[in-house]
C-alpha cells in the first residue's frame, strides 16, 4: 500500500523558538526549517513545517488546491 501526504503552503506570521504562528491561524513546529523567519512560506504537514518555498511556488500550489 502506498500513502501520499499532502503539504499545504502557509506563511509564517511569528516565530517563537521552534514554533511558528501562521497567517490565517494555527501553529506549527519549525524544527526542520533552518533559519525560519516571519514572512517565509513553508509547506505544512501534520503541524510540522517540512520545507521552505518561494512565494511564487506557494501561490501556484494554492491555486491547484482551490
Amino acid at each position: 500500500m502506498r500513502v501520499m501526504c499532502l503539504t499545504i503552503p502557509k506563511k509564517i506570521k511569528k516565530v517563537a523558538g521552534q514554533q511558528a504562528s501562521l497567517s490565517g491561524g494555527g501553529q506549527v513546529s519549525i524544527a526542520l526549517i533552518k533559519n525560519a523567519q516571519a514572512g517565509d512560506w513553508v509547506l505544512i504537514n501534520a503541524d510540522l513545517a517540512v520545507a521552505k518555498v518561494s512565494a511564487k511556488e506557494a501561490k501556484e500550489i494554492n491555486n491547484y488546491l482551490k
